[in-house]
């Protein structure tokens, strides 16, 4: 699917895909590979899911919607709810012998700064773009959005445009790799689903307290309500920590965590 801007340039889309192994610049590559690329010209960045097999090729093929439909489909709602995130241009979906086999997903290119390494220390942090994030978050989740890898490396931010000159304190984010996120009415986010997702920004810490406060401030929650987000990411930490260390025994025989 190509997005209606971009409907002239189909030819030159599926091209990115084919040259995809030997052109552009590798941004990252592990399980998933992203490069920047050219697009006529202009850059993009085009996102290569994981190659499916077996079970997950038919689960994509017929009950699924593959993760780079859904990045496509996300961003294009996130857009129209008044939310940033890099404009999706299209998503193709490859197949051998009848199923998807490997799926791409592209996009604008952003230079927006990273959350990553700013909102991560447990005693000095930026309290304004704490509270300022803690605000966005709320924002989204009152307007039924909810990100499941909502953490810093995934928000990314810069000093909001008043038209004339960058206002100091004042903050505009945009989240990036959506395409694991839940979309619903507005006011349709339980409580408990927003709590769940505030667990994974940062360990309880001062930094999360402080969020916390921010939050709950702007969505109306009462003390009650911060004191049973403080257990819910407290369960999460510690179930969070016992994953780590079993993993950690089976692979070296050692806790990661003591």
């Amino acid at each position: 699917m190509i997005a209606t801007a971009y409907q002239d340039k189909a030819d030159a889309l599926e091209n990115l895909i084919r040259t995809f192994d030997t052109e552009g610049e590798v941004l990252y590559s592990g399980r998933n590979e992203v490069r920047l690329m050219q697009l006529d010209g202009e850059p993009v960045v085009v996102k290569r899911f994981a190659r499916l097999s077996g079970f997950k090729s038919i689960i994509y093929t017929f009950f699924r919607k593959n993760k780079a439909q859904r990045a496509f489909e996300y961003g294009e709602e996130l857009l129209r709810r008044g939310f940033l995130t890099p404009q999706p241009i299209a998503f193709f979906a490859l197949k051998s012998g009848g199923l998807i086999s490997d799926t791409f997903y592209i996009c604008k290119p952003t230079d927006w700064s990273s959350l990553e390494g700013l909102l991560t220390s447990s005693e000095e942090f930026d309290h304004q773009l704490a509270a300022a994030y803690a605000r966005y978050v709320a924002k989204m989740h009152d307007a039924g959005i909810l990100h499941k890898d909502m953490n810093p490396g995934n928000t990314r931010y810069q000093c909001a445009d008043n038209g004339t000159e960058k206002a100091e304190g004042e903050y505009q984010f945009q989240v990036i790799d959506i395409n694991r996120m839940k979309i619903t009415a507005p006011g349709g986010l339980t409580k408990a689903e927003c709590m769940e997702n505030l667990t994974r920004f940062w360990w309880l810490s001062p930094l999360y307290r402080y969020i916390l406060d921010e939050y709950a401030a702007a969505r109306g929650w009462t003390a009650a309500d911060k004191a049973k987000a403080i257990r819910v990411k407290d369960r999460h930490d510690a179930a969070w920590v016992r994953r780590k260390n079993i993993l950690s025994l089976l692979k070296y025989g050692e806790l990661e965590y003591k």
